[in-house]
């Protein structure tokens, strides 16, 4: 193949084909807004099969654990438990945000003239005390009932987004109903799927390189299932013990926050504090007390997971610097949001040992070390005289 490349061209085939290969690539760049348009829709038609593949990628790990403790390695009973423990566990968060963030939205709307009286004291305490010029948040909140006025009817004209919204969400209940059916049959059948395609893998290249494309799968399998295995069994343990600690201090809706403090702290890093910022809010509307308390609280609850569960439960499964972690989180939030953010972390833990590997195998063909050192020669081995 380089040889090839390299050659002049001489032969008419050989400008035949530079010919075609010219009007091709004109055509393929012209058309590129077309062919991004109809790739756009091929992957909008196949976006419940990926949702799917993540469906089944993730409740492969609950299968794998209940055929090996429960059902002497069948998959079938150790899949349907998975199923029903994920169905409960929805049916359990939504029984606990449900009602809570029904009760939250209507003592916000029930106390919203007392807040606006509370914050304009507070705002005239602030002014006579340390001279702050605050004339312009007095004139809002003196107009707080126009203001309120202003959002209900801001409300009411934007019923026709929230019909067409309700549409959207009916056909996203279908894509749901469809990634869950497909994930059904990808777990059934989870062995003849992987053989199939790696028969195909070795069909298409040579076996050196199918055995290298099998061993970097094999790493980024076990990399994405023990760090994402660890990040939601730490984001269940902290979620529960937001809950415990804030009960045991008697704080309001702490089924709510547990919840949204748990989800968040799949994150790593920024989770515990995308967290804690609804949860304040939600209490300092309720008692600016409390929202100090809670304050308090979720550092202490993050210094606890972040010392003690994190370190035992992830462990290694990454094997990043917190450096390269924070790069990971950066950069994945910003190309693919929140997602990103969470598939990040051991994405780039997968480039970053193909990359060491890489630079092993480079630096071993140059008979060196890291620093550039020549790599001492192995002694010779000579065979026993017995």
């Amino acid at each position: 193949m380089k040889k090839w490349l390299s050659r002049k061209p001489e032969m008419v085939s050989d400008w035949l084909f530079l010919i075609i290969a010219g009007v091709a690539a004109y055509f393929l760049f012209d058309h590129l807004p077309d062919i991004w348009g109809g790739l756009d829709r091929v992957l909008g038609i196949l976006s419940p099969f990926a949702g799917a593949i993540v469906l089944a990628y993730l409740l492969d790990m609950p299968t794998r654990f209940f055929a090996k403790k429960l059902f002497h390695g069948k998959r079938i009973p150790a899949m349907i438990l998975s199923y029903l423990v994920a169905i409960l566990l929805i049916v359990v968060l939504v029984s606990l945000v449900v009602p809570q963030l029904a009760a939250s939205i209507r003592m916000f709307t029930t106390n919203l003239p007392a807040y606006a009286d509370n914050l304009q004291s507070l705002l005239t305490t602030l002014q006579e005390k340390y001279g702050l010029n605050l004339a312009i948040a007095n004139e809002l909140l003196d107009d707080s009932s126009e203001m309120i006025s202003k959002v209900l009817s801001a409300l009411a004209s934007s019923m026709p987004a929230v019909a067409n919204y309700a549409a959207n969400a009916m056909g996203g209940l279908v894509a749901v109903f469809t990634a869950v059916a497909g994930s059904i049959y990808m777990l059934a059948s989870k062995e003849t799927l992987l053989r199939n395609l790696r028969a195909v893998l070795h069909a298409a290249v040579p076996p050196r390189v199918a055995k290298s494309v099998l061993s970097v799968f094999s790493m980024a399998n076990k990399t994405f299932s023990g760090y994402i295995g660890g990040q939601m069994m730490d984001a269940l343990l902290v979620g529960i013990e937001t809950f415990v600690l804030m009960s045991i201090i008697g704080l309001d809706f702490a089924p709510l926050i547990g919840v949204l403090v748990g989800v968040t702290n799949i994150i790593p890093i920024f989770g515990p504090f995308i967290g804690a910022v609804p949860g304040t809010l939600i209490l300092l509307f309720a008692d600016p007390i409390q929202a100090v308390e809670f304050a308090i609280l979720i550092l202490v609850v993050q210094q606890i997971d972040g010392n003690f569960i994190a370190p035992r439960i992830v462990g290694d499964a990454i094997g990043l610097s917190g450096l390269w972690v924070l790069l990971a989180i950066i950069l994945g939030g910003d190309l693919f949001g929140l997602p990103g953010m969470v598939v990040g972390v051991p994405l780039f833990a997968v480039l970053y040992t193909l990359l060491s590997q890489l630079v092993a195998a480079g630096l071993t063909s140059r008979g060196i070390d890291a620093e550039g050192n020549p790599l001492p020669e192995d002694p010779p081995v000579f065979p026993d005289k017995h």
